[in-house]
């Protein structure tokens, strides 16, 4: 059987995540697997998820998915690199393992994989860090010295999308797995954009934004059926993100007793930066406007963004540079017990089926689980329902089994 990873983050799960996996199968075969590696509660570009983990693993198992992993907390938060390392990491570690897919703006497998060759190389290295010293932020210091090297196809790392895709394959080949690519062309809108037709795919910010305007009618006839349907019914339930004004607060509140010494050990943080934050922080009446006074050539928003989240959620650079130590399962169907009946014979990290197999954990590991499981809970208070969580229920949730 083939298995397919697929990292993602599904926020929320739409047609065009749905064209993906559909075109996996018309490549590889119905009856491959598709495995998914989703961020948790909190995700990359520095914000909180607009339904809960489970509930989003549940939707793409519902909507093409066999099997959902999830990448913790530290990872979710992490830069390009980190996520795509991490992610690719945890994928390979279920030992099963034979492709892997991903969305890019130039599906050219061949180009990627020159380009990621071509950036960890020691020339490259060295040169991005000598761009670095302009002033200029870590992307465009390497895209400078990508275009010393390959010209005109440096661009390549302009698109969102494609900055990802190297990034899985750089992770391969320092990781040394053998797996198959299989990159597939973009359909429809691009990053944060609205459609390019009246019914074509969109992006999930797009989606988003429909979601918290409460157009909810619109942002879900863009949805497959199952997606819709977990999401309509979270919205019902106030289990649904949709108003992050309670979250904010508590950013907010965590923020206000840092010191610059804490900033100082929070992931990404470089040159001074913590005393830039501690001064937006008593400057600022949001977290978004901390970091958009906190920004700089040198340090985009994304960054910010992230950082603060990892401050609220106790997370630090040591943490994050533990690579990833355990899998654990989110959701699945029986096409995914079949790979997870696979994986128990090979799998080279802990599987995590059910949580109470996170108390064998090495110390290391445990710390990763006990911060993932923290960030549930802190994410929970910020829903409508937020009287219903318990705290610790992130220790009792099983993954979701989907007949």
């Amino acid at each position: 059987m083939r298995i397919c990873g697929v990292v993602a983050e599904y926020n929320p799960f739409h047609s065009g995540h749905a064209y993906h996996l559909a075109e996996i199968r018309r490549t590889l075969g119905e009856d491959c697997a598709v495995v998914c590696c989703m961020s948790g509660d909190f995700v990359q570009r520095g914000e909180a998820a607009i339904l809960p983990k489970h509930l989003r693993a549940h939707a793409a198992v519902l909507s093409g998915a066999d099997l959902v992993l999830e990448l913790p907390v530290p990872y979710s938060l992490s830069s390009a690199e980190r996520f795509a390392e991490n992610a690719v990491r945890l994928l390979s570690g279920l030992g099963v393992l034979t492709d892997l897919s991903f969305g890019a703006e130039d599906a050219d497998e061949a180009l990627l994989r020159e380009i990621a060759s071509v950036l960890l190389e020691h020339d490259t290295v060295a040169a991005t860090l000598a761009n670095l010293r302009s002033g200029v932020s870590y992307a465009a210091a390497r895209e400078r010295a990508l275009y010393d090297r390959i010209r005109q196809r440096a661009d390549i790392l302009s698109r969102p999308n494609n900055i990802l895709a190297v990034e899985y394959c750089k992770a391969m080949q320092k990781q040394g797995l053998s797996l198959s690519l299989l990159p597939v062309a973009r359909k429809g809108a691009g990053h944060d954009q609205g459609p390019e037709d009246g019914d074509g795919p969109v992006s999930a910010s797009y989606l988003r934004s429909l979601l918290q305007n409460g157009d909810f009618e619109e942002a879900a006839r863009r949805m497959p059926e199952g997606s819709r349907s977990v999401l309509r019914n979270a919205s019902a339930e106030g289990r649904a993100l949709l108003d992050g004004e309670r979250l904010e607060c508590a950013v907010l509140s965590q923020l206000l007793r840092l010191e610059p010494g804490d900033l100082a050990v929070l992931p990404g943080a470089a040159e001074g930066l913590e005393h830039r934050l501690y001064a937006a922080i008593r400057t600022s009446r949001t977290p978004e406007e901390i970091a958009l006074a906190a920004k700089t050539k040198r340090y985009p928003l994304a960054r910010i963004r992230r950082m603060l989240c990892c401050a609220f959620l106790g997370i630090s650079a040591a943490d994050a540079a533990i690579p990833a130590p355990y899998i654990r399962v989110l959701a699945f169907n029986d096409k995914g017990r079949e790979v997870l009946r696979l994986a128990r014979k090979k799998a080279v990290l802990p599987l995590i089926t059910k949580p109470a197999h996170a108390e064998a954990l090495t110390p290391e590991a445990r710390r990763i689980f006990e911060l993932t499981a923290r960030a549930a809970d802190l994410y929970a208070l910020a829903l409508p329902a937020w009287k219903q969580h318990r705290p610790g229920d992130d220790w009792r949730r099983n993954a979701v089994y989907v007949r």
